[in-house]
């Protein structure tokens, strides 16, 4: 869908005489030189050079001339820095353009070939040459000219790679076609082929791109006919050419190696013909011209995608270019020179493959530079028809891609114009419908056909000799301004400069043309046009960008923008708020400007689509930017792509983009081999859905989310209180039941506009959730209930249950209410109603909601519609038909396993049945609602009562248990409760109120102080040994053990009991003593430990542990081993990854649940922290944090021991353990400084996104433990 457009044209003088001759041209592509080489009238070979003068670098000057001869071929040598030139009488001569400017002779002859040579050709790196002597012998040579090899051009020999028939696949047994069958029978005889009349009988060599085989094409004196052989490097034949009849001298190794052009001239066409390497046939084209002509040569251009066709059409020499898309050949070009000059030298640039460098036959140098353009309107109207034009010779050929797409090379019509087209534009109007074609003598004006039906008419055409134009040289970048202006450039030859043309013209008569010109400064690269904003804009191959002022007038250039390189692809667009006007420019090197602003560095084409910015990449991506964006904020996110992103979209492998209809959310983009696909981006649907939800057309906005799969949620979620506000509108302009259907059915309690739909690329972090978004589903459904109630129930009953159904919860139960109501007024559409709610619902599930409403008809009409079992409910409901009113109710709640209401409906079927009760609560736990239905009924309350404590007492929860006990007035029960359950105070206040006596009352005591001895709660049993045993001794020892050391001396003493000091409390501050040492030893032991192996690890970090028994999720399903590798290595474990054969789902959940596996171990190892893991540093600092704490715990523990120790004269003891414990809280204050820093957070092998996220962090402050502040030491120590 792309033709060439030529963007600049520039032309020197080489010589002033007229040259017939063919000449050539070489190019310094490191420097930029050109070199020229042709024949003059004086009987020389002269060859000139650029970048000699020092006034116009681009002026030639001769460096060296040498005796005529036929040029064979001229190139330039980078390694050696010459022009290397071969002559037909055998001499290779070198020109140095370096030793001219040194005032050196430049020419240096290298030697000859006596025989003459016909034919040379350097390989692609320029070591190696092949020459075809007048011997007809081939000579491949270094580049020093030492010869490698010499053989014969002409053998029997058909090369290594002939092909060998091996008995099928013969051409008689192939489809013919329309020739049908007798075709299969018709032999060739290929004795009788001979050369063309045109062929100048001279040899030609071809190089592959890649310099491994070059071809030798010339006539074969044992056949009479010409044929091309093909050669490795090595110079051994490969393979010859099949027959092929009047085949020409062309030849031309398309540089990427698929395929050699050659030319075949027959009696009704001529054909450019394509060989392989194999030398078979590979398809061909037919050229356009039909009057006398013959092609001179062939060449292909750099990236292989143009082949231009050098042609002699009747007395004048031009050049044809030509690409290929779909198997077809478009001419793209026709390059005819003005003046009926004749194109004499030819050749394409070596580095731009768009760059043509001419030699004229007048003595000039000509530089054409082509780009590859999309022909269609720029308007961003939505009247904007789509349509693309695409040059083939003299057809423009159409198609409206807002109403048809049309595969190329097919289109939906043709325009043809009298000669070859060299440009098109489309007209002011902003419907695209308006199209001016250019060609070298006129521009025609058509009025295309709306939808592309029909044909175009003319409206008008300006003729283009030479009064009415300013130059002779071609029009480029011509733009339609308005019905009566036009814009365009050209090269003035005198000035040596571009010009900028304004034509005025009258549509009706041919030669109205007003032209008013401006001289550019520098080179005109593009002019461009912007129908909505009517900019005309000028760029030149600087990057400057000019406005063009007074086009009535004469044009003013203003410049408004520098952009950073030359961007061969431009437009104006309009930015934010403020629609403050831009220039999108996008260079040959993929960088997308805005202004200076890079937007890309790997775009491959772009196209404007109303407030939108789309473009391709180099890595297949289609990146959507808003214009709607304020300029300063102009940019794409680096952030990694996610799955609802729509500012970007994944493209297949090389797609262009050919444009973006503006009446539809389409975008048109063609493959590399030249199909067209057509998209709807998530980016424009949802801007349009947008756009119509605004403008409230809701109709419109679901059509387009039902087409294109959008979510129906963002009908709501674009703007909730405005649907809320329209939702009457709403269902007036979608008034159809199934769309209603469907628009409830997607309903869900999230916020589609921040999961799903972000605007301008946000991500989920940068939106927030609208409120209410947690019972959306609920709050649509009422309103939507209550509109289609109102508007009328019978019609939109399906709807209606689906806003019943879709509620969260379901309320089914309202659902079938509303059924069993329809039901007594209309059974038929009660019945079809009941079908669609099947459909929503399970039938089990509707069965068993009919079923708890106690509604058997309807259970009835519900099993019969969802065609159940009557073998399956029938006895049942029978059964049920047999019970009183509230048995059965209760019989169909338990049978629905709704427990509580099945027990309350028990209840109300009568105290005859409290038995049956009791055992229903029992089974069912139903304790708490069973005390609230027999609140009043005080027998049945007790009995129930007495039964809860039991269970409570079963589950060891003895302290409830003796609340209800209490309750029923079960005091022993209660008693036994309450001194299981540990409560003394409860257990002895019932003990008082059963009268039990004093020996009861102390065995009673001691069961309760054993019970909270167990539990270390010594306090307490201290307390009960005082109350109810008596026991003074009883009560020092558990204060002793509760470390209570000066309330067992107070007690001691307060009962008269001084002989318990030696017996008991002394023994026990002795053994204190001793335990709160080893504490202290202990602590200190583990401190010391665990600091020195936290310096040694912070010092080195210790060599992760290689597991061989690990197994690592990256390594499932590689391929590294045969199929026959059996022996024992280090990647023997990878042979517990999954099967490559099995299923993608087994293996995703079982990889899940074996990481969720390996994830716990992997938690239980980091809270283990051996030794030698990720994880220990972690774990050591977490339990040097939990020793400061206990650390901080003891003082106040020590603190009572010293202060009972003292007084019993142990004060040495009491010394030590004070000093050694006070070194101890010194040391581990001075380490806290070193122990507590900022901790870098291990990585798990398993661990999960978020800790991943989380470790990848800055490290984690661990903060200090802050040490009590007790006056636990004793001054006197």
């Amino acid at each position: 869908m792309r033709s060439l457009a030529l963007l600049s044209q520039h032309a020197t003088r080489i010589t002033g005489a007229e040259i017939k001759s063919r000449s050539f041209i070489a190019i310094d592509a490191e420097s930029g030189t050109v070199f020229a080489a042709f024949p003059d009238n004086s009987g020389n070979v002269r060859v000139a050079a650029t970048g000699l003068a020092p006034d116009d670098a681009a002026a030639f000057v001769e460096i060296g001339r040498c005796p005529e001869s036929p040029i064979v071929h001229f190139d330039f040598l980078a390694d050696l820095q010459v022009a290397c030139l071969c002559l037909r009488n055998g001499d290779i001569i070198h020109f140095s353009k370096e030793k001219f400017e040194q005032g050196e002779e430049a020419m240096e002859i290298m030697g000859g070939v006596d025989s003459g040579i016909h034919a040379m050709t350097w390989s692609p790196d320029q070591d190696l040459v092949i020459l075809v002597t007048g011997e007809k012998k081939v000579l491949e040579m270094t580049q020093d000219y030492d010869t490698i090899t010499e053989f014969e051009l002409h053998v029997e020999d058909q090369g290594e790679g002939v092909q060998h028939s091996v008995g099928w696949g013969k051409k008689e047994t192939q489809f013919h076609g329309t020739a049908g069958k007798q075709a299969a029978l018709q032999k060739v005889d290929s004795s009788k082929f001979t050369t063309s009349e045109d062929d100048d009988n001279q040899p030609r060599v071809s190089w592959r791109g890649d310099g491994s085989f070059f071809a030798v094409s010339d006539i074969d004196s044992n056949r009479e006919a010409r044929v091309i052989r093909f050669y490795n490097r090595e110079g051994v034949l490969q393979n010859t050419t099949e027959p092929v009849d009047k085949l020409e001298h062309g030849l031309d190794w398309r540089p990427s190696g698929n395929l050699i052009a050659s030319s075949q001239r027959l009696p009704h066409r001529h054909d450019i013909v394509f060989f392989e390497r194999n030398g078979l046939r590979h398809g061909e084209f037919t050229l356009q011209e039909k009057g006398p002509h013959k092609v001179l040569e062939l060449a292909w251009n750099a990236d292989s995608t143009v082949l231009a066709v050098w042609l002699e059409v009747g007395s004048q020499k031009t050049v044809q270019l030509w690409t290929t898309k779909n198997y077809h050949w478009y001419l793209k070009q026709h390059i005819v020179l003005s003046g009926d000059c004749d194109i004499i030298g030819f050749k394409w640039d070596v580095e731009s493959p768009l760059q043509a460098h001419l030699f004229s036959s007048d003595g000039q140098y000509h530089l054409f530079e082509y780009s590859l353009e999309v022909y269609t309107s720029n308007s961003i109207d939505e009247s904007n028809a789509g349509y693309v034009a695409v040059i083939d010779g003299a057809n423009a050929l159409m198609t409206p891609f807002v109403y048809q797409n049309i595969p190329p090379p097919m289109s939906s019509f043709a325009v043809t114009a009298p000669s070859n087209i060299h440009y098109i534009t489309f007209g002011p109007n902003p419907t695209g419908l308006e199209l001016a074609l250019l060609t070298s003598q006129k521009i025609q004006f058509f009025q295309l056909p709306e939808r592309g039906l029909g044909q175009p008419s003319l409206l008008g055409e300006l003729s283009l000799g030479k009064s009415q134009i300013t130059s002779l040289n071609p029009i480029r970048q011509l733009c339609w301004i308005d019905d009566s202006t036009l814009a365009y450039c050209q090269y003035d030859d005198e000035l040596q400069t571009d010009l900028l043309c304004i034509a005025k013209f009258d549509m009706s008569d041919p030669e109205s043309l007003n032209i008013t010109t401006t001289p550019c400064d520098g080179k005109v690269g593009r002019i461009y046009y912007q129908v909505a904003h009517k900019d005309l804009i000028v760029e030149g191959k600087d990057g400057s960008v000019y406005q063009v002022e007074s086009i009535g007038e004469t044009p003013v250039l203003q410049k408004i923008q520098s952009l950073s390189d030359f961007c061969p692809w431009i437009a104006t667009i309009r930015v934010g708020p403020d629609a403050e006007r831009a220039v999108v420019g996008l260079t040959d090197r993929s960088k997308l400007y805005i202004n200076d602003i890079l937007i890309s560095s790997e775009a491959t084409s772009f196209f404007l689509r109303g407030t939108w910015l789309v473009f391709s990449t180099t890595s297949h991506t289609a990146r959507f930017l808003s214009l709607e964006t304020p300029l300063s904020q102009l940019k794409m996110s680096d952030q990694a792509v996610d799955a609802y992103d729509e500012t970007s979209r994944r493209l297949e492998r090389g797609s262009r983009i050919v444009m973006a209809t503006q009446q539809k959310p389409n975008l048109v983009l063609q493959m590399p081999r030249g199909n067209l696909e057509t998209i709807s981006p998530r980016a424009f649907v949802l801007a349009a859905i947008r756009e119509d939800l605004e403008a409230r057309e809701f109709r419109s906005a679901f059509i387009a989310c039902r087409r294109n799969r959008i979510d129906l949620n963002i009908l709501y979620d674009d703007g909730p209180e405005r649907f809320l506000d329209n939702i009457e509108l709403f269902i007036k302009q979608v008034p159809e039941v199934d769309y209603l259907n469907l628009f409830l059915s997607n309903l869900r309690n999230e916020d589609t506009s921040v999961t799903m739909y972000r605007r301008g690329g946000l991500t989920i972090d940068q939106v927030t959730a609208a409120a209410g978004v947690e019972n959306k589903v609920n709050t649509i459904c009422e309103a939507v209930r209550n509109v289609l109630i109102a508007l009328g129930r019978d019609h939109y009953i399906q709807s209606i249950l689906s806003t019943y159904v879709r509620s969260s919860p379901p309320d089914v139960e309202s659902a079938m209410a509303m059924l069993s109501e329809l039901r007594e007024t209309d059974l038929t559409a009660a019945e079809e109603a009941l079908k669609y709610t099947i459909f929503l619902c399970k039938a089990d599930q509707l069965y068993n909601v009919a079923l708890g409403m106690y509604n058997f008809p309807l259970v009835l009409m519900v099993a019969q519609q969802a065609q159940m079992d009557p073998k399956e409910y029938l006895p049942f409901l029978q059964q049920l038909k047999n019970y009183a009113k509230y048995y059965q109710r209760y019989k169909i709640d338990d049978h629905l396993k709704r427990y509580e209401k099945a027990l309350k409906n028990l209840v109300l079927a009568g105290d005859e049945h409290f038995d049956e009760v009791i055992e229903y609560i029992k089974a069912h736990d139903l304790y708490l609602v069973g005390l609230e239905e027999y609140v009043n009924k005080k027998q049945q309350r007790v009995a129930l009562l007495n039964v809860y404590g039991e269970y409570l007492v079963f589950r060891n929860s003895f302290e409830e248990g003796g609340i209800i006990y209490t309750m029923a007035d079960s005091k022993e029960k209660a008693l036994d409760a309450y001194r299981m359950a540990g409560c003394w105070r409860e257990a002895f206040s019932i003990a008082n109120q059963l009268k039990y006596n004093e020996e009861e009352i102390h065995g009673l005591a001691y069961d309760i102080i054993e019970y909270l001895k167990e539990k270390r709660r010594f306090t307490e049993a201290a307390s009960v040994a005082q109350d109810y045993a008596k026991d003074v001794e009883e009560m020092v020892d558990c204060l002793l053990k509760g470390s209570a050391w000066k309330e067992a001396e107070r007690v001691s003493y307060r009962h008269n009991r001084s002989d318990l000091i030696e017996t008991h409390v002394k023994p026990g501050l002795v053994e204190g003593y001793s335990q709160m040492e080893d504490d202290i030893d202990e602590m200190m032991a583990q401190f010391h430990k665990q600091t020195a192996r936290l310096t040694e690890l912070r010092t080195r970090k210790p060599e992760p542990v290689f597991d061989m028994n690990a197994n690592d999720e990256s390594l499932d399903n590689i391929d590294m081993f045969s199929d026959t590798t059996s022996m024992y290595s280090q990647f023997t474990r990878y042979t517990s990854a999954s099967s490559r054969v099995s299923t993608v789902s087994s293996q995703s959940s079982a990889r899940s649940r074996k990481t969720s596996k390996l994830r716990k171990r992997e938690e239980r190892k980091r809270a283990r922290g051996k030794k030698g893991t990720v994880f220990e540093e972690e774990y050591i600092v977490s339990s040097l944090k939990k020793l400061y704490e206990k650390a901080s715990d003891l003082q106040t523990e020590l603190g009572n021991l010293l202060r009972a120790l003292v007084p019993c004269e142990y004060v040495e003891e009491a010394r030590a353990i004070q000093e050694k414990f006070e070194k101890f809280l010194k040391e581990m204050e001075i380490a806290a400084e070193t122990v507590f820093i900022p901790l870098q957070l291990a990585i798990g092998q398993y661990a999960t996104q978020e800790e991943y996220e989380e470790a990848q962090k800055a490290p984690k402050p661990v903060e200090k433990p802050s040490m009590a502040k007790v006056e636990w030491k004793l001054q006197i120590l």
